[in-house]
């Protein structure tokens, strides 16, 4: 693994001032290039509202540091967050990663427009020379580029949606229940994908509420509960008792 990418220091997301609640609490952790970090709890346990304060959705309300690099960013909306090197894989891919009756070559490049125009203007061509690159890369199964979105099977779709933030170039990937509603051989797939950008030198976080998802392509495992971390395991000393125990604290 390489050097550190991605360092958060006692990040908090404020649920009501009036009454001192977080739905992220004081969190601090980091992470490595190359390395895949997994991220566990329980229902309600700030889990995604950790990804999603990260990637500047909730900027108002969102407090701490972030460092990319070494260096110390500011993020207050998502695309300061794509500019310094952040993408995140949201949870619903169908209501927030993509955009159901737009082609393929459009949902892929959603996320990477000034990579597609020239002289301010869209180039069609180059959409589909980006989106042919990725439907190669990641096996995507479709008729063609030009397909809706909404014709694919989950697994598909959500290589669409890697895709369009792959196609950002980042640094480090935020990945939100990234199997969930595909099948056995889709899912499959995505672990050996997250496996293939770790080694290519990205920083994946992955949120699971499926334990041995977590434990089997994670080289390092967060445990959150009531909005904190509860503990961090290394994969070798990592289980299941220990990790469900840390998330019931």
């Amino acid at each position: 693994m390489g050097n550190e990418v991605l360092n958060v220091r006692n990040l908090s997301l404020v649920k009501s001032i009036a009454d001192n609640s977080f739905l992220v609490n004081d969190v601090s952790f980091n992470l490595r290039k190359g390395e895949v970090v997994g991220i566990f709890g329980l229902m309600g346990a700030g889990r995604t509202e950790l990804l999603e304060a990260l990637f500047g959705l909730h900027s108002k309300n969102t407090i701490g540091e972030i460092h990319v690099d070494g260096k110390k960013v500011k993020i207050n909306s998502v695309m300061d967050a794509v500019n310094h090197g952040l993408g995140l894989v949201p949870e619903d891919r169908k209501k927030d990663g993509l955009v159901l009756d737009m082609q393929v070559f459009k949902n892929i490049s959603l996320a990477s427009i000034e990579q597609t125009t020239h002289y301010n203007l869209l180039n069609v061509t180059k959409e589909r020379t980006l989106a042919d690159k990725y439907l190669g890369e990641l096996k995507i199964k479709t008729s063609g580029s030009n397909q809706k979105v909404m014709n694919l099977s989950g697994g598909n779709q959500q290589k669409v949606v890697l895709s369009k933030w792959l196609a950002t170039s980042p640094k480090v990937l935020f990945l939100d229940e990234p199997t969930r509603g595909i099948d056995v051989n889709a899912k499959n797939e995505i672990y050996h994908l997250i496996n293939d950008l770790a080694l290519k030198g990205l920083g994946v976080l992955v949120v699971s509420s499926e334990l041995p998802e977590i434990m089997s392509i994670c080289d390092r495992i967060i445990v959150m509960g009531k909005s904190r971390i509860t503990a961090i395991f290394n994969k070798d000393e990592a289980s299941e008792d220990k990790i469900m125990n840390a998330a019931i604290s």
